[in-house]
């Protein structure tokens, strides 16, 4: 297999987010309600749909002619990131900031993985590569440059060997239409969801996940760094 070949290679998450499979996505619904309801019990769960219903109306009338004047022209992507916006901005109204961070972090820690695991190629797929690192190395840059053709993403890359990449991600519109929103703390859930998911995904092939910081969390950049370790099991037993 090539690496070309590999599920959704070279494709922004702004066409990717809208092909989950419905299973999935009717599981990270479940998952989201249950933890929803265990912090808000029922009556503060609806409380929380009829916040969102209206936090939604009024985030919807934001101005967000400078994502679109970066290139970025996936409505269903947009939507998708007001949703989020709004869902977080009615929690903090009942539950203040760090109440809902908490509850969003726990959701992460819930969706995170079927998420992701429905977006990314298989992990036995990039363990049958002898180098899994390099064909790490070549799907992450096609991700990053259809990303920033799709207007999701500026970035540049501050290393690159055969043992480690470095990308620092200059600008993001997962951060962007929050903050534009005036909630850009909304935008924190889905850093930590990187977190979550990709050192346990990673570290079976070999690979470190490493950020000290994120737009969302006021730093200056993302700063995306990944290190191969050692040869994945899979690759040393195939020898």
């Amino acid at each position: 297999m090539r690496v070309e070949d590999l599920k959704n290679y070279g494709r922004p998450y702004s066409e990717t987010l809208a092909e989950i499979p419905r299973p999935v996505q009717k599981l990270i619904k479940k998952e989201s309600y249950k933890v929803v309801r265990g912090h808000l019990g029922l009556m503060g769960t609806l409380h929380l749909l009829l916040l969102t219903w209206k936090e939604k109306k009024r985030l919807g009338a934001t101005d967000l002619k400078p994502i679109r004047q970066r290139g970025l022209t996936s409505e269903f992507f947009i939507r998708y990131i007001i949703q989020n916006t709004a869902i977080f901005s009615a929690m903090t109204k009942i539950r203040g900031m760090n109440e809902s961070l908490i509850i969003h972090r726990d959701i992460m820690d819930h969706i995170a993985g079927p998420m992701n695991e429905a977006i990314l190629p298989p992990l036995r797929e990039l363990q049958g590569f002898e180098d899994t690192f390099k064909a790490f190395r070549d799907y992450l840059m096609a991700l990053f440059a259809a990303e920033k053709n799709a207007g999701l993403h500026d970035f540049e890359v501050v290393e690159d060997s055969e043992k480690s990449i470095a990308v620092n991600v200059t600008y993001c519109a997962f951060c962007e239409i929050p903050r534009l929103c005036g909630i850009v703390d909304a935008c924190e859930p889905g850093c930590y969801s990187d977190e979550v998911f990709f050192p346990g995904f990673l570290a079976v092939l070999g690979i470190r996940f490493v950020r000290t910081k994120t737009l969302a969390r006021g730093g200056d950049c993302c700063d995306y760094r990944f290190e191969k370790i050692q040869e994945s099991p899979s690759s040393s037993r195939t020898r």
